[in-house]
């Protein structure tokens, strides 16, 4: 169960002055005259998203309310917890435990459970568990945890197959945009030396390349021509390079790498 308090990522006894300061740091992360027009979708939502918990929380009749109300929620859900865990032998139930341990903070009992069950189970799929939405909510908060841990080509395989699926249903309607982004930095960490370049390049190839803006596909086509030059690839560093100066002939960054390639800026045509 994600919270005010989580929003704004404050502890629950967080002082006035602290939630005012959280407040001012979310809302100068998240509001959508900042963000490139691409995100602006994301940053309005975010924004109501932030100010409703700072609305709640900084009344204090409100807020005693509402704590009122999440502690009644967590009690609910610890009773819920208890029932599913007294059937391990039942594949829905397991499923549903997976999920509810995932909302409320205990990923990584959550992920240790999801891949007993995938050892067991072969192949294993959440889809015949769940509906669609609680299934892609689920995943994503696999890929989350996957994420935290440090297990980023995990990570990029769940955000993946959510975004994937999410194509017919358009379950996550703005918060698409995220994981797009979150898909993004993956690959460039895939793509860092000791990275997994064929998953990045399977990543870049779908659904990045699709999606992003021409900077940001510049960006990346510069990143892969780096670790192409890293592998001794030089005719495949200086395709991408070609492929990210064409998409945006102003890159930065770029300097460094065509003197490493013996390679002045060639020339671009429309």
């Amino acid at each position: 169960m994600t919270t005010y308090y989580d929003v704004l990522q404050i502890d629950c006894d967080a002082t006035r002055d602290g939630i005012k300061s959280a407040f001012r740091l979310k809302a100068k992360e998240c509001h959508p005259d900042l963000q490139p027009q691409e995100r602006r979708a994301w940053g309005h939502a975010r924004m109501h998203e932030i100010l409703r918990a700072y609305e709640v929380l900084i009344d204090d009749r409100k807020r005693a309310d509402y704590d009122r109300t999440i502690g009644r929620a967590a009690l609910r859900a610890s009773s819920l917890r208890e029932s599913l865990r007294r059937r391990p032998h039942e594949t829905a139930a397991c499923c549903r435990l997976i999920f509810l341990d995932l909302l409320n903070g205990r990923g990584a009992e959550a992920l240790a459970l999801y891949e007993r069950m995938r050892a067991a189970r072969r192949p294993f799929d959440l889809a015949p568990h769940m509906e669609d939405g609680e299934r892609l909510d689920c995943e994503f908060l696999l890929a989350e945890e996957y994420e935290r841990q440090g297990r980023d080509e995990a990570a990029f395989r769940h955000y993946a197959r959510v975004h994937a699926d999410d194509a017919a249903v358009r379950h996550f309607g703005h918060f698409r945009e995220e994981i797009l982004l979150r898909l993004r930095n993956l690959v460039v960490r895939l793509l860092r030396e000791g990275g997994n370049l064929p998953l990045a390049l399977r990543g870049f190839a779908d659904p990045l390349r699709g999606e992003l803006p021409r900077r940001e596909r510049a960006f990346l086509y510069k990143k892969i021509a780096d670790c192409f030059l890293r592998m001794g690839e030089e005719r495949l560093a200086r395709l991408n390079l070609l492929a990210a100066l064409l998409l945006h002939p102003g890159l930065g960054g770029t300097k460094k790498l065509r003197a490493r390639l013996r390679w002045g800026r060639p020339a671009l045509t429309a």
